[in-house]
């Protein structure tokens, strides 16, 4: 009997344990999930053009790879129970091996797939692998008590350099179970690939090695835009295209052979806010979507806004608020699918504590809209920020913010180009923007 082996959130070769050659027969497959290209939440698409292009990308990025090693990637559009289920029928297997998700509705469709089909999985995109996997209900709910358990003795799973092995279904025979012709149209004419797995190692090695860019990252993370201020590995880390454990190696090797700092450090203090959220999703799963988030009793009423509320909601997601800082945030996300960490932490205090909106729409519109979409740190910060998550609320002054991190008003007027006002003065608010009492008296200082 055939193995199917999905690698939906594993579109690499490198550290890719699902590709070491499995018992018998194997069929690489890729289902697109239709809910999740397509799909809808609070009236909201749930991924945006550009983003589904930046994921068919790495797919056909990923076939071409497989193929130099006479390994098909079978191709399949639509639900993703279903899809497996047809295409175990047809190639008679009995046995499915995949990444661990993350995501409830993910580990729903999977666990749908048994009794037809004997389900393995494995964590590949995590640090805490099977050998350091914490206990779910003894997890701290403290990123710090989190941390401070695990940096003592942490010893990340080294990653391993795959070599594709086995007897898989050659690329003319997968051909035939593939919609590949979808993924052609849907790419179209789109712009070479930036996050497949090619890229995003060539990424790593610049970043870390041949820019050593991280020997600055503590004090450029909180830039605002710019090549080099971020290490941009968030978004092939979502996609899957690059290995978090790669990633904390290659920090850790830089570290022993060339320079150890805060900056080198903050790196990996980052990666684990990344793990922190990981297994916190795993922990609290649906209740991360309810309005009350992981405190309270669940709320999974949908939001009802009224028409100031929309009207709101509407001017926050076009970069219309009036509040300058916030709108050069938002249409740098909206032009670009990226934001900086700053801005993304005074964009969400905008919406939750200045607008008093429900805190799931701007988690729903990052999700549309992020390049670099990763369903627990989404969904997690968002709950952070609104007092939901694992922390109480934390509102930010977005002028005493703008002054700090944007003094000149350079990044403002970058996205910006028709605001009025000389230096600092351009982050003055217009006249209808709405804000909290207590940043007004920070006015003064524009």
């Amino acid at each position: 009997m055939t193995t199917l082996v999905l690698l939906n959130s594993s579109l690499r070769l490198d550290d890719n344990p699902l590709l070491k050659a499995p018992a018998g027969p194997a069929a690489a497959v890729v289902v697109l999930e239709q809910q999740q290209c397509f799909g809808r939440q609070y009236g909201l698409y749930r991924c945006n053009l550009w983003r589904l292009k930046t994921q068919l990308q790495a797919v056909q990025a990923l076939t071409e790879a497989l193929a130099q090693h006479n390994i098909g990637l079978i191709i399949r559009f639509g639900d993703t129970r279903s899809e497996l289920l047809q295409l175990a029928e047809q190639l008679q297997a009995d046995r499915l091996l995949a990444s661990e998700p993350t995501a409830p509705e993910e580990y729903q469709a999977l666990r749908a797939l048994t009794p037809a089909l004997a389900l393995e999985l494995q964590d590949n995109n995590s640090l805490l692998g099977a050998t350091l996997r914490p206990e779910l209900g003894r997890l701290p709910d403290r990123f710090t008590q989190f941390r401070k358990q695990l940096e003592p003795s942490l010893l990340v799973t080294p990653p391993q350099r795959t070599q594709p092995a086995g007897d898989w279904l050659s690329p003319a025979a997968a051909a035939t179970y593939s919609q590949q012709v979808i993924l052609q149209q849907w790419l179209g004419n789109s712009v070479p690939a930036r996050w497949d797995e090619t890229k995003a190692l060539a990424r790593l090695k610049h970043f870390i090695w041949q820019g050593q860019h991280i020997l600055h990252y503590k004090d450029s993370r909180n830039a605002l835009i710019g090549e080099h201020y971020a290490s941009f590995f968030s978004t092939p880390l979502s996609l899957g295209t690059l290995s978090v454990r790669r990633c904390w190696q290659q920090v850790e090797q830089f570290e022993q052979q060339i320079e150890a700092n805060e900056s080198t450090y903050w790196l990996k203090f980052e990666l684990l806010w990344r793990e922190f959220f990981r297994w916190q999703m795993r922990k609290y799963q649906a209740r991360w979507f309810s309005k009350t988030g992981i405190s309270g009793k669940a709320d999974y009423t949908k939001p009802n806004l009224n028409n100031s509320q929309q009207h709101a909601f509407a001017n926050w997601c076009a970069g219309n608020t009036g509040v300058p800082f916030i709108d050069a945030n938002m249409r740098l996300l909206n032009q670009s699918g990226l934001m900086s960490n700053r801005g993304r932490q005074n964009v969400a205090s905008y919406l939750v504590h200045d607008l008093a909106l429900d805190w799931r729409l701007g988690a729903a519109y990052f999700e549309q809209r992020l390049l670099d979409y990763d369903v627990a740190s989404n969904w997690g910060n968002w709950a952070y920020i609104a007092g939901y998550g694992n922390s109480e609320a934390r509102p930010f002054n977005p002028i005493k913010q703008a002054l700090w991190y944007d003094p000149d008003a350079a990044f403002v007027r970058q996205l910006l180009p028709d605001i009025s006002g000389v230096g600092k003065a351009a982050h003055r608010p217009a006249a209808h923007a709405r804000l909290l009492p207590q940043w007004r008296s920070w006015l003064s200082e524009l």
